[in-house]
């Protein structure tokens, strides 16, 4: 009986293997039902067109059983990835249109996607290059994707022709060719000039850059500004560092500095591209304005104005610049200027060293000790007596105040009424008027000065308004006068 139950499990064995090799001699497991369906997924064509600057519009016709379209998409130079879902089904049935369901080749489904630009969080500038592609989901999970292709995203409002040389592109258009070669041989010229100041190799990523001919044109593609200084000051140039790409002015008086100033800002962020923070204002906004070929004389006539008027803040509290046009552009000036002191007293490639030690990630005051041996105090203070500027004024610790008696106030009764409290001081006798402060005279940039002279933005020059502070005082003045009277007239 033993031997027959061995027997037994010997043919059931035999019969398994059987069925064994038979399926493989056949060619293989069977496929399943999400394999063929996965199979029949077939994207036909598929395709982005710039529509900037509201937006991007993506377009693929599929076949097979779609679930859902996504359009993914990367700005190259940005970390992040973007999606968005395409709108699908079958053309000539409106009403069964964005529905999941199977589409052949005689009856596909047509796939459509607006993504809009033209908010300040989805903010897209001309000339950036895009890398995307199409994911197709069936019912069962399954996902088809395309091959990844790239576009340039240009203003879609114009017809745009290049000029190109040693890795600058720049877009134009109109009957405006010998001034697009003028901003491609300012881009060259600052590459050259800046590579061995920033640390950097003079061939990298290409770059674009998009020119317009007007501001009318050209406010449109510009990124939102905050209020307080785009009433007061035109943008004649938007760098986009990481993105490799910039917007210029071509039709201003100072395009070829503009150019240069804006392009410098590029090449800044690969000398530092590594580090976790950002450079402050001073050193990136005084790098590129030290690019710049072309330079104006309006901020060295803002910063002789803030020496003489003593407005020149420390170097320390210039992370981020002021809000007032005037003090922005002394800003500018002071910033170009100690740039200029450090290159031309120390060198380039000093330069280029105190860079690279702030790209790892060292804190700047830190990173210019390693370079150079002092902190920014110490560049202030050298700077300033270069330049004849008011000196620092020595940082004191405040003592924390004396504790004085509550005063006695003594209660309004028939005897006393009209008496002044004992424990009120006298008022000053005389308040202290401010001294008049001089301003640049007006009317001093009207013809191709007027701006910051190629830097990110243009301004007229004027005073400061200090009416308020003399208003305020006067008050104050007013009040303890009043105060007197009515303290003599009650006694």
């Amino acid at each position: 009986m033993a031997r027959l139950s061995r027997w037994m499990s010997l043919a059931a064995a035999l019969t398994v293997l059987a069925l064994l090799t038979g399926i493989t001699g056949s060619g293989g497991p069977a496929p399943t039902q999400a394999q063929t369906q996965a199979a029949s997924i077939e994207v036909l064509s598929f395709s982005a067109v710039s529509k900037l600057p509201d937006g991007i519009e993506f377009n693929a016709v599929v076949t097979g059983d779609i679930e859902e379209v996504t359009a993914r998409f990367t700005i190259i130079g940005r970390r992040a990835t973007q999606y968005d879902y395409l709108d699908f089904g079958d053309p000539e049935d409106t009403g069964n249109f964005g529905q999941a369901g199977m589409f052949t080749a005689d009856a596909p489904a047509v796939a459509k996607l607006f993504y809009r630009t033209d908010t300040l969080a989805r903010y897209m500038p001309p000339g950036v290059v895009m890398q995307y592609r199409i994911e197709v989901l069936d019912s069962s999970g399954n996902l088809h994707q395309t091959e990844s292709n790239q576009i340039v995203l240009t203003d879609s409002r114009f017809e745009w022709e290049t000029v190109s040389d040693g890795g600058v592109t720049v877009y134009y258009h109109g009957p405006v060719r010998t001034r697009a070669n003028s901003l491609l041989d300012a881009s060259l010229q600052t590459i050259e000039n800046m590579a061995p100041v920033l640390g950097i190799e003079k061939e990298g990523a290409p770059i674009i850059v998009t020119m317009y001919n007007n501001i009318a044109e050209m406010i449109d593609a510009t990124a939102a500004r905050s209020g307080a200084i785009s009433r007061e000051l035109i943008t004649e140039g938007q760098a986009f560092a990481s993105e490799n790409t910039v917007l210029v002015l071509g039709g201003s008086s100072r395009a070829t500095g503009t150019m240069s100033h804006e392009l410098t800002h590029v090449l800044i962020n690969r000398a530092v591209s590594g580090t976790r923070s950002s450079l402050p204002a001073w050193l990136g906004e005084g790098l590129a304005e030290f690019g710049n070929i072309d330079p104006g004389v309006s901020y060295d006539r803002y910063l002789e104005w803030g020496i003489d008027t003593g407005r020149i803040p420390p170097l320390t509290s210039l992370d981020s610049f002021p809000g007032d046009p005037d003090l922005v552009i002394v800003s500018y000036g002071q910033s170009r200027d100690i740039v200029r002191f450090l290159v031309e007293s120390f060198g380039p490639d000093k330069m280029a060293e105190f860079l690279a030690e702030f790209n790892a990630s060292r804190r700047l005051d830190e990173a210019m000790v390693a370079a150079y041996g002092f902190d920014r105090r110490t560049l202030d203070a050298m700077w300033r007596e270069s330049v004849g500027a008011s000196p620092l004024v020595e940082e004191t610790v405040a003592p924390p105040p004396t504790a004085r008696p509550l005063p006695t106030f003594v209660p309004y009764t028939l005897e006393n009424l009209g008496a002044a409290p004992t424990s009120t001081p006298a008022p000053d006798k005389a308040v202290s008027q401010p001294e008049a402060t001089a301003a640049p005279e007006s009317g001093q940039e009207s013809d191709n000065e007027g701006g910051s002279g190629g830097g990110c933005s243009a301004a007229g020059p004027g005073a400061p308004i200090e009416g308020g502070m003399a208003l305020m005082i006067l008050a104050v003045g007013s009040a303890a006068a009043f105060r007197t009277l009515r303290g003599k007239g009650g006694s």
